[in-house]
């Protein structure tokens, strides 16, 4: 049963209640006489009681076609509160946060003017800004401590005794369903709910970009404990780690000990009508700001203290018993090597039963932009986003883990699971890559993995910050995800350049360049991040005259100069572009390649096949070659899987041992020489056949070599491993 209490006069607002409830007499008067905080800030008490937090099945709910991002809704759970808080009436404004910090006036507007007045809730605040703020509240107030609401407070105080959608206490059909009335409107909320299927219109999906809307608090509500703004405004800030509800959670839950991203509540402007929800769950990097994003704070008598968080993350399957001891590399040979496997299978058609409960790790009908890097344990570690879409607040990381075993061999783990997720971001692009080639050179660290990946604000791919973190345990755990700071990209506006794609090339000085989609107004289509320091910062180097296109694959040539690879569907030379740089990326020369231009859900790789046997250089004279895969949707003259000389269509493998001049060898991507093999590829679950002469049609490849000499081959789902004596075959 839930208990409820609420203030004898509230706003005309129906209430579905889950059980029964008086109102306080006690608490009404206090109430009444509520001591205003500090700087003008208003608050609210909430009574202790019962309610009934996750997701909401209302009526026209369908199950089969829900939207995904309510899975992390479950499991539904009584929680009991036991000590009654008070909650701000509004969300933090400008003028409130700016006494305690004046330099954020700064940021007042930046957003192309939005928040710029006093009572407009401040924006632009991360998650320690936040926690700073209240520090800073409770110094000024000897009665009172003042911190960010847990979780549970939230929707407590949000739901205010409803069980329905929004705190309206409105049923009926969801889908149709609109609290915010005209408001939505001027806020620009996207009232059509997106079942997530399908790359729909980007306007369908978020907008093209943010404008100035009216965000003066006390716009909507209040509910019935007087609490305003409470579905849209500003996202809120938490305290909780954002991790799965655990059913057994159920007296003042605080989350998680650990986590990669905080709990932000109520939705926003700017966004789709399901993030408004009650129930719904979005999560925010603690190092990230943006527009959406601001808090309101709860006070308590001072020394009322919160239980310590003791739950922790679910370990990953790729997590998940991790080897630390080194592995001794075999060397590569010249006995051909080949594979080629499917590393998952979907489990079933959309909108079934089965495909739901897949929905739980989750692995989605379009997965792509995968990135592959090895460990000093023999390990293979391969990344990729999964989604109904690819403009979806759904869009996740997942991983898989191939695990070395003591003949050798590599075997890939069977459960997929997830890798890097805020809650309602997409989380478009990721690059893995290790500092082997640094340790090789001498410096001073310990052997690391590393992970950029874009996050969005919303469901767009645009407005991309870059985010990085670390690993110094074979990928087994990882440091706290870090904003990367780069002129304005925190600012997530012009920024649909950080969609970071391809590989980082790692030079022989020890350099990163980390290669992102997008570029600035005008400008060649890609963006040259990079790092002198062990990705400790990054600069921009180039934003403008990068390669023309997107979807650099690039390596260094032995005297230095950076070799790049793109994809601009033929418009600029006719044929896949070709570009030069001699100081690491500021600057590139352009001319057109001897390989076929690339079109859609069509990536290239480039490496250097630095661990593979010297022997097999043709001129005997040991050189390592470059490695390039990429497809030829129209043919082009090369090797088929026999060795012999034929027109091959889609993806090849090119082989070049004087620095990208000359490819005498391009063979098919198949091992097929008789017949055929039928297969699935990655990109949207599509079936395609492989010959002696047609290899995969589509993919966005990513590779990297193991110290063995084989080549780790995938698009997500497929995945290829092979050795430099296969690629030579046959004379």
């Amino acid at each position: 049963m839930n208990s409820y209490a609420a203030p004898k006069t509230v706003a005309p607002i129906v209430l579905i209640l889950l059980g029964s409830w008086s109102p306080s007499a006690s608490l009404a008067a206090e109430l009444a006489v509520s001591a205003p905080g500090p700087h003008g800030l208003e608050f609210v008490r909430i009574d202790a009681g019962r309610f009934t937090m996750g997701a909401d099945l209302a009526p026209g709910y369908i199950t089969a076609e829900r939207p995904i991002f309510i899975q992390d809704e479950f499991p539904v759970r009584q929680v009991r509160l036991t000590s009654a808080y008070e909650m701000s009436k509004y969300e933090i404004t400008n003028a409130q946060y700016e006494a305690y910090d004046p330099s954020h006036a700064g940021w007042r507007g930046k957003a192309r003017g939005l928040s710029s007045e006093d009572r407009e809730p401040v924006v632009y605040v991360g998650w320690k800004d936040a926690v700073g703020f209240c520090r800073w509240l409770s110094g000024q107030d000897p009665g009172y401590d003042y911190r960010l609401p847990t979780e549970a407070e939230w929707e407590y105080a949000c739901r205010a005794g409803t069980r329905t959608p929004y705190n309206d206490g409105i049923e009926g059909e969801i889908l149709a369903m609109n609290p915010l009335g005209p408001l939505a409107a001027r806020w620009r909320v996207i009232t059509e709910w997106f079942v997530t299927r399908g790359n729909r219109p980007a306007a369908e999906i978020a907008w093209d970009d943010v404008q100035d809307v009216d965000l003066s608090v006390g716009q909507q509500g209040p509910n019935a404990w007087g609490l305003y703004d409470m579905h849209g405004g500003v996202e809120e800030w938490t305290r909780d780690w954002y991790g799965p509800y655990v059913a057994s959670d159920t007296v003042d839950p605080v989350g998680y000990v650990e986590g990669i991203a905080r709990v932000v509540r109520g939705g926003s402007h700017g966004v789709q009508l399901q993030t408004l929800r009650s129930a719904n769950r979005s999560a925010a990097l603690v190092s990230d700001k943006h527009f959406l994003l601001g808090f309101r704070v709860v006070r308590v008598p001072r020394g009322q203290a919160l239980p310590a968080p003791t739950l922790r993350q679910p370990v990953q399957a790729w997590a998940r018993d991790v080897s630390q001891r080194v592995y001794q590399w075999r060397s590569d040979t010249r006995e051909a090597h080949f594979e080629l496997k499917s590393l998952y299978e979907m489990r079933s058609a959309y909108g079934s039963a089965e495909l739901m409960g897949q929905f739980q790790i989750p692995l989605y009908t379009h997965n792509h932009s995968p990135s592959l890097t090895w460990a000093p344990n023999g390990d293979v570690l391969m990344v990729w986003f999964s989604d109904e879409s690819e403009k979806d607040q759904a869009l996740t990381i997942l991983a898989l883990r191939g695990r070395r075993q003591p003949d050798g061999s590599l075997i890939w783990d069977k459960e997929v699971s997830e890798f890097f997720k805020a809650a309602d971001r997409n989380m478009h692009g990721s690059q893995v890559w290790n500092n082997a080639r640094r340790v090789a050179k001498g410096f001073k660290e310990p052997f690391t993995l590393y992970h950029i990946n874009g996050i969005c604000t919303d469901g767009k791919w645009a407005r991309l910050a870059m985010s990085i973190r670390k690993s110094t345990d074979n990928g087994a755990t990882w440091t706290e995800p870090t904003i990367i700071k780069q002129d304005t990209d925190a600012l997530h506006l012009d920024s649909a350049r950080n969609q970071p794609q391809g590989d980082v090339t790692v030079a022989s000085d020890g350099a990163f360049l980390s290669f992102s989609d997008g570029s600035v107004p005008g400008g060649s289509g890609s963006t040259v991040n990079w790092s002198g320091d062990g990705g400790e910062t990054w600069s921009v180097r180039t934003a403008a005259a990068g390669p023309p296109g997107i979807h650099i694959a690039s390596e260094e040539l032995s005297d230095g100069r950076i070799l790049a690879f793109s994809r601009d569907t033929g418009k600029t030379f006719g044929t896949m572009p070709k570009s030069l740089s001699t100081d690491q990326g500021k600057t590139w020369t352009s001319g057109p390649s001897q390989f076929p231009w690339l079109t859609f859900r069509q990536r290239p790789v480039l490496l250097r096949l630095e661990h593979s046997l010297p022997a097999l250089d043709p001129q005997g004279r040991g050189r390592k070659p470059l490695l390039l895969i990429s497809i030829a949707i129209q043919g082009m003259e090369g090797r088929d899987a026999n060795g012999k000389d034929a027109m091959i269509q889609g993806s090849f493998a090119a082989l070049s041992w004087d620095e990208g001049e000359t490819w005498p060898i391009k063979r098919v991507l198949s091992d097929v020489r008789t017949g055929s093999q039928s297969h699935v590829m990655a990109p949207w679950d599509q079936p395609f056949t492989l010959d002696a002469t047609h290899g995969q049609p589509q993919a966005y490849w990513e590779a990297t070599q193991t110290p063995d000499g084989i080549v780790h081959l995938s698009d997500g789902r497929l995945y290829y491993a092979f050795n430099l004596a296969w690629l030579r075959g046959a004379p």
